[in-house]
């Protein structure tokens, strides 16, 4: 079979990748309005089975969703590399995106153009070339949720999922994690690049493994606070989160980092760091008259231990 990954139709336009199950549930007017895209597939690459793709890293499974003008789209894979894909990623594995009616369509945009066309989104350029994760953290909230761009590392909630996500990571009544209603959320990808700096931090492992207990083989809480002082990147980006329901099978740490991209005014006093703070204060001040939009996060975070 030709390269999975780097597929695009030039008859569909896209990189939707049709499987034999596809084609064999279709009707005969899909059949017919998909006839010719299918046999440019077949002379191009083949029809591959469900099974030859479930869990290749070539390509990106999308769940069925209904976009804003009421057309359902069927759930389907798409090469990770062939175009723009459509619809959202779903390499999450998480039960919180299990229910596809929360999650957002995801516009087609890119940040390079909200970097080029909005004057602090090329200023955050400017200050996090370097820390990828800040960077992007705040290109999200910057662009209002309004036009994100397709992302093969991320799904997004919709505010209606507050309640939801809420009750799923059992912080609905928690001070100070609880998701207020109207925020808009994101998930990353447990593959994501995101998911893996956390993941592979010295910082969060170390603060982690403070809460296991050898004996026990268990975790003394679930809810651990992180603080990144080392990590630039994780430090501007998470700065504080919470691990959610830690435990450890077979020899790895499984859990989830959850954090709200909600700036507090921090003093001299609080935020010794001038410069820190300055990024700090402005991010504040350009929130509270809405040009940057709060929303949560959840990182899936996985590592090794040693027993």
């Amino acid at each position: 079979m030709a390269n999975l990954k780097d597929f695009f139709n030039k008859i569909s336009n896209n990189n939707r990748i049709f499987t034999a199950e596809d084609i064999g549930e279709m009707s005969g007017d899909e059949y017919q309005q998909n006839e010719k895209a299918i046999f440019y597939q077949l002379k191009n690459l083949g029809i591959p089975r469900q099974n030859q793709l479930n869990g290749n890293p070539d390509v990106i499974y999308v769940h069925s969703y209904t976009k804003a003008d009421g057309t359902h789209v069927k759930a389907h894979y798409r090469s990770r590399n062939g175009g723009t894909a459509t619809g959202y990623a779903t390499n999450t594995n998480n039960s919180y995106v299990s229910n596809n009616s929360q999650i957002k369509e995801i516009k087609p945009a890119d940040f390079f153009n909200l970097e080029k066309s909005n004057a602090l989104a090329k200023y955050n350029a400017e200050q996090n070339a370097n820390r990828p994760d800040a960077r992007e953290l705040m290109n999200i909230g910057l662009s209002g949720f309004e036009n994100l761009p397709e992302h093969p590392e991320f799904n997004v909630f919709q505010p209606e999922a507050v309640e939801y996500v809420n009750n799923q990571l059992n912080i609905k009544n928690s001070k100070g994690l609880a998701i207020p209603k109207g925020w808009n959320g994101v998930i990353y990808d447990k593959n994501s690049g995101f998911s893996k700096r956390l993941s592979n931090s010295p910082e969060l492992q170390e603060q982690v493994m403070k809460y296991y207990d050898n004996k026990t083989k268990s975790f003394t809480t679930n809810q651990i606070l992180i603080d990144f002082k080392q990590d630039k990147n994780l430090g501007y980006s998470i700065g504080h989160g919470t691990i959610l329901n830690p435990k450890v099978e077979n020899g790895e740490f499984k859990a989830i980092l959850f954090d709200k991209y909600d700036f507090q005014w921090l003093s001299k006093e609080k935020l010794p760091n001038s410069e820190t703070r300055k990024i700090n204060n402005t991010a504040y001040f350009f929130q509270t008259i809405r040009k940057i939009k709060n929303y949560y996060v959840i990182i899936p975070v996985r590592f090794k231990i040693n027993n």
